[in-house]
């Protein structure tokens, strides 16, 4: 019997002399018709080389255009990766003792937290709960705080979004962003069955009248992208909208009506039992955080007096602590490189240090714009 292997090896061998044979290539002049001359088989040769070129060259193509669509894949990948690193959810520790002076707000407040926590109370009476807050006022007299300590008593996530988040230069992207980050809240509470909160702030810029500014497409889009979320084209489901202005005259018409945002409430400068209760409040929730003793104030009534005069927000009243706070820190450092170091008594922060603030603010309120201060 013949060996299989010895038998393979043999088949092999003919293989190789087969193709050597054939690699040998040699022109010689023959009578015989069938065999090519020498400038035929040149051209033959020539023809099945230009052939093989053009294969090449649009295979190159084909890859060239694979590696580029690849690559923008790979870039839309990275762009929805770090948008969703940038829409960051948080749980407010701010609550309703931390605010000061707005009481008669808060009540309103709770109010609209009515229908969202007992929503049967407005069935019962045929009608739908308030579907939207917006508040409005002057700078600095605290809506974002309220917002914040709204999220902590209703135990549910924040989402603050932000214009610089939403507004991009590409056509069609601002939206997407929106959408984007809707949906992030809408994943988040299936996650997690808490409530979100869907927050924006300076809505003016975001929902501004339609056609009353420069890239109004833009923003025009933006705000269809929040009406179909808020009418419920789609599910809304577990998220609650809040929003806040110091332009109510400019948000568009068409988010005030029935269903959107609905329940709105003025945030107003503090009269002068409010600026007392936001400056009492306020030394106490820094000392809180710093866990010791920082304020000797003797005079608080003056003190309180002198910044309503200056008709100051709450944002003003916590800045002039923490001026106050920054001077002494500055003092500090100045007395620790004179070798004196400071006393227990001279770390506390008296009625003198905050009069001085207080007298001078206004000034150093624009030249801290030149600091990097935020105001």
């Amino acid at each position: 019997m013949a060996d299989p292997k010895k038998k393979k090896s043999e088949e092999e061998n003919e293989d190789e002399e087969f193709l050597e044979d054939e690699l040998e290539f040699e022109f010689e002049e023959s009578d015989d018709d069938d065999e090519l001359s020498e400038d035929e088989a040149k051209k033959f040769v020539k023809d099945i080389a230009d052939k093989l070129y053009i294969q090449e060259r649009i295979i190159e193509g084909q890859k060239k255009i694979i590696e580029q669509y690849q690559n923008k894949i790979n870039q839309l990948t990275q762009q929805q990766q770090s948008s969703s690193l940038e829409i960051a959810l948080s749980q407010e520790e701010t609550s309703y003792a931390d605010i000061g002076g707005l009481d008669s707000v808060l009540e309103k407040i709770k109010h609209f937290e009515y229908g969202i926590n007992c929503p049967y109370a407005y069935s019962s009476y045929g009608i739908d709960p308030p579907k939207g807050l917006l508040m409005y006022g002057p700078p600095g007299t605290g809506k974002t705080m309220v917002a914040k300590a709204m999220s902590n008593e209703l135990d549910c996530w924040f989402l603050e979004l932000p214009l610089s988040l939403i507004i991009s230069k590409y056509v069609g992207e601002a939206e997407q962003n929106l959408e984007a980050a809707i949906e992030s809240a809408k994943k988040k509470y299936k996650q997690t069955k808490k409530k979100v909160m869907l927050f924006v702030d300076e809505a003016e810029q975001m929902f501004r009248k339609k056609g009353s500014h420069n890239g109004h497409e833009v923003v025009d889009r933006c705000v269809n992208v929040w009406l179909r979320t808020m009418d419920g084209m789609g599910n809304n489901e577990g998220l609650i909208f809040v929003a806040a202005t110091n332009y109510l005259e400019k948000i568009d018409d068409a988010l005030l009506r029935a269903g959107r945002f609905d329940y709105v409430v003025e945030i107003p400068k503090p009269n002068l039992s409010g600026v007392e209760d936001i400056f009492f409040k306020q030394m106490d929730l820094k000392e809180r955080k710093a866990g010791r003793d920082i304020y000797d104030v003797n005079d608080f009534a003056e003190l309180s007096e002198m910044m309503y005069q200056r008709r100051m927000t709450g944002a003003d009243i916590a800045d002039v602590l923490k001026q106050a706070s920054f001077n002494q820190i500055q003092y500090f450092m100045k007395s620790s490189a004179d070798g004196k170091p400071m006393s227990k008594d001279e770390l506390m922060i008296k009625d003198k240090d905050l009069m001085d603030v207080i007298n001078l603010y206004a000034r150093v309120k624009e030249e801290k714009k030149f600091v990097g201060f935020n105001v």
